[in-house]
């Protein structure tokens, strides 16, 4: 019985472990692509994770201290979001980590688009942005950076394992 605890913690935590990799890796490349996007100013008019965190503040009635800002994206993206993602790896369609991540990309762009977005006063798909299409294309490019690596990672990762 002891044995069995322990062999449940040590899964878990190598679980966890491997989510939290994958999701840093993932929040990596997301980081990069917005870099980029900002560096080459492309739609400045459109910030989705500022509005967020403006909304955020909204319903919180203050505005959260700047380096809790700073981290929240990094805990939803790191722990939250890969977390759930690992837990629900094995129900997630698809035969590799490839087109898990594709699955789980375009659950996320939908998401974003119907709920997200429209949420932080932005419209379906970021339609009152007034920039065609553009943002919701620039969201499946970030989705797709941070959802594709984090699943490619976190396969490759559990494959190695003993798991």
């Amino acid at each position: 019985m002891i044995g069995s605890d322990f062999d449940m913690r040590t899964r878990l935590a190598r679980l966890f472990r491997d989510a939290v990799v994958s999701g840093l890796c993932g929040m990596a490349a997301q980081w990069g692509l917005r870099w980029a996007r900002g560096a080459l100013g492309i739609l400045p008019s459109f910030q989705p994770y500022e509005d967020l965190q403006r909304q955020l503040a909204e319903a919180l009635g203050a505005s959260p201290p700047a380096a809790l800002q700073a981290a929240l994206p990094l805990l939803s993206g790191a722990l939250i979001w890969s977390s759930i993602f690992a837990w629900a790896y094995r129900w997630i369609p698809g035969r590799s980590a490839l087109t898990k991540g594709f699955a789980v990309t375009g659950f996320a762009w939908l998401l974003t688009g119907f709920v997200l977005l429209p949420l932080v006063g932005k419209g379906v798909f970021a339609s009152r942005v007034d920039a065609g299409a553009w943002p919701a294309v620039m969201m499946l490019a970030m989705l797709s950076a941070y959802c594709l690596t984090l699943s490619v990672v976190y396969g490759r990762l559990r494959r190695g394992g003993a798991d």
